[in-house]
């Protein structure tokens, strides 16, 4: 959808190319044209024309920018987690909220109810859902629905997401985190904000700031379409620390090691010997039994053996209870926090990550020495490929131009094939606007397939004219002939392309097994494969068909004009030799003569 002031644009587009066409008119009464004069002109014109006001068209009404197209989930996964140190119990209970919620909230929608094929629900899981790594956690619980097939579904399945978004909001205690499963390669999240420095504590402050800072804005709308803020902070452990008192522990003749290595056999237990049975051998661990060791109580009743006597442990230590850190992640040696977003249905990491880098902007600036701020994630994968794509294309399209004058013998003929698989992005763009596609990466592999198509059948057209003018036929005549001629190849290359590339592109699908056996061929248009692989259908068709035009009319156009530009500029360069061949003129010697009227008449003759 577009908004009045877009629309307004929009409008003002051919109101501006009708004017300042008025105005030619006007001003160009009885002028003459420089190269051109006949329909050849107003041809080029309009396809250049065409060009710059197509630009001009997808910079006003942009389709947006993504890194991967996106498609509807089969599964959802809503990760719940709650503060660290938080036993399974009370993990299990959180998750069975969320699972009552979701109930409720299917329940109050049956067409979200429909689309929900089964769930299950994980307590205690590792942080990686995609790979399982990473320890289990007690305090991180995992649900995951699973969606029916794509075509029997009522509802769009991020619409059901966004339900499930609304209705899991607010559960105290928690953070919760809406994932769903990725089409392609796995990448990094939309938003992914990288921030180091030297000390860990105040890297942490900041991240914790900046976290804020996000939730606040996503909350009140201030950044639209930003949504699950986190970070990987490990922090906030608790932990029952005992500090030996190395006074009192003198008293009783006991070093520091002896404590601890009797807390640490009594808690985590330790090897007293080897059992061997045949060939294996096991460690048989020495510890307290979990009677004694299940309660923060019975750590006090410890007691150390020393010299046969058994002296309490809260003797010679004291009991503190605190918090702890559970990991540090460093890159490059020096600790690193990252804080993560990602975006609401009907947003892209391109439209959310601007406005999360200008929000942000001054408080980046006034980071203290030392300390930095970066974005990765989505992005930074998303400007590597693309630069990598670019390098292709331009790499490509240079070696194509290189191939084309050793054909051609030429650089004329290459230069004109050139052109018009530039003017063949009118189409490109027309196509992504018409339809409403955003660029991303399967568009741009597209263009890059997009441009051998092209210049195969330029090829085919352009090397049979210049056969048949090398024949001695005239150019006009050449450039029917050629045409006449390789209509048909060149119209079923691109029509083959283009029916080839619809059931991708529109997700046409035909049981034909149905269709023999019961007549029933269950015709279904759209998939979740079509919108991964339909932006490339759509750049190669729309493309293919504007550049079919090209091929067929403006290129033998191009090539009568590039001709006629030769020829006049031949012209010219022969004119200068001639003048250059010509002697320096002498004095002129005035000679006489007479005529039958009587009168003389005087001659200039050069010599």
């Amino acid at each position: 959808t577009l908004d009045v002031g877009t629309l307004l644009v929009l409008m003002m587009l051919p109101a501006l190319v009708v004017g300042t066409g008025f105005l030619g008119m006007l001003l160009g009464r009885g002028r003459k044209t420089l190269i051109l004069t006949d329909n050849r002109a107003r041809l080029l014109s309009g396809s250049l024309g065409a060009l710059f006001a197509i630009l001009a068209l997808f910079a006003v009404a942009p389709t947006g920018v993504v890194f991967f197209p996106e498609t509807d989930p089969n599964q959802i996964r809503i990760t719940v987690e709650a503060p660290l140190g938080t036993n399974i119990e009370a993990s299990n209970q959180l998750a069975l909220e969320a699972q009552q919620r979701i109930d409720a909230l299917l329940q109050e929608n049956p067409s979200a109810e429909q689309n929900m094929q089964n769930a299950q629900v994980n307590v205690g899981v590792a942080g990686d859902a995609g790979f399982g790594g990473g320890a289990a956690s007690p305090e991180r619980s995992r649900l995951t629905l699973n969606l029916v097939d794509y075509g029997v579904r009522e509802e769009a399945s991020p619409q059901t997401l966004a339900r499930i978004r609304e209705g899991l909001a607010g559960i105290p205690g928690t953070s919760i985190e809406i994932d769903k499963d990725q089409s392609g390669p796995p990448t990094g999240p939309p938003v992914s904000i990288e921030i180091s420095g030297p000390e860990f504590n105040r890297l942490a402050a900041i991240a914790r700031e900046v976290k804020q800072d996000l939730t606040r804005a996503a909350e009140t709308g201030q950044i639209a379409g930003l949504v699950d803020v986190r970070d990987n902070l490990n922090m906030g452990r608790p932990e029952q620390r005992i500090v030996i008192d190395r006074e009192r522990a003198a008293q009783f003749g006991l070093s520091t090691r002896q404590v601890a290595t009797t807390i640490r056999t009594a808690m985590n237990g330790t090897v007293a010997t080897t059992y061997r049975d045949g060939e294996e051998e096991y460690d048989v661990t020495v510890r307290l039994a979990e009677t004694d060791r299940g309660s923060l109580e019975s750590v006090r009743d410890i007691t150390i053996k020393h010299e046969g006597q058994q002296i309490p442990l809260v003797a010679v230590a004291d009991f503190e209870t605190g918090s702890g850190v559970g990991s540090i992640t460093r890159l490059d040696l020096e600790p690193v926090v990252t804080v993560e977003g990602g975006t609401a249905a009907g947003y892209t990491a391109q439209e959310v990550l601007p406005q999360v880098q200008t929000f942000l902007a001054d408080y980046r600036e006034n980071l203290p020495a030392g300390y930095t701020m970066s974005y990765t994630g989505e992005s930074e994968d998303q400007q590597e490929s693309f630069g990598f794509l670019t390098t292709a294309l331009l790499l490509g399209v240079a070696l194509i131009f290189m191939i084309l004058i050793a054909q051609f013998n030429s650089v004329a003929q290459p230069f004109l094939i050139m052109v018009a698989l530039g003017l063949s992005l009118i189409g490109v763009l027309l196509g992504l606007i018409l339809t409403r596609t955003p660029f991303g990466l399967m568009t741009f592999i597209g263009l890059i397939s997009l441009a051998g198509i092209v210049v195969n059948n330029n090829i085919v057209l352009v090397d049979y004219a210049m056969q048949l003018r090398a024949r001695g036929m005239e150019k006009q005549e050449a450039i029917l002939e050629a045409g006449a001629t390789r209509l048909r190849p060149v119209l079923l290359t691109a029509l083959t392309t283009v029916i080839g590339l619809i059931p991708l592109t529109f997700g046409i699908n035909i049981d034909f097994v149905g269709l023999l056996t019961d007549l029933s061929p269950n015709f279904q248009i759209g998939s979740e494969n079509t919108q991964f692989w339909g932006p490339m259908g759509t750049t190669i068709i729309s493309g293919l068909t504007f550049a079919t035009f090209l091929t067929l009319v403006i290129v033998p156009v191009m090539y009568s004009i590039f001709d006629s530009l030769g020829v006049q500029l031949a012209a010219v360069f022969a004119k200068k030799r001639k003048v250059s061949a010509i002697a320096p003129a002498q004095e002129a010697v005035p000679t006489y003569a007479t005529i039958p009227n009587g009168q003389v008449k005087y001659e200039e003759e050069a010599r």
